[in-house]
């Protein structure tokens, strides 16, 4: 296993890419970072402090964080065109749909 999911469990905003990756049948090993993601060694690898992050060897600085940019990247790497597809008009719906959840939604959350 070399996907690790970082999250806060309670949080909204991590719940999609919590959701995803099981959906999406990928091993990978989940920790609440409750209370960490302002501590250097968490600093270090994620500037941002957000969750939901995942670290896994080959991504630049070996982390990424933003639930719709791991959403993406994991379709990408794993070729999961059933949750984000190749042809580019249904695509453009998903990633419609991702800015609307980043842009409007959760603001109001």
């Amino acid at each position: 296993m070399t996907l690790q999911l970082n999250v806060i469990k309670p949080s909204v905003n991590n719940m999609s890419a919590r959701v995803f990756v099981r959906a999406a049948g990928l091993d990978f090993a989940e920790t609440d970072v409750y209370g960490q993601t302002r501590s250097p060694d968490f600093l270090a690898r994620n500037p941002a402090h957000l969750t939901p992050m995942i670290e896994e060897p080959g991504l630049p600085k070996g982390a990424l964080w933003e639930s719709c940019a791991i959403m993406q990247y994991l379709c990408n790497k794993h070729g999961l065109t059933q949750f984000y597809p190749a042809e580019p008009a249904k695509r453009a719906m998903i990633d419609s749909a991702m800015f609307y959840l980043v842009g409007t939604l959760y603001p109001y959350l």
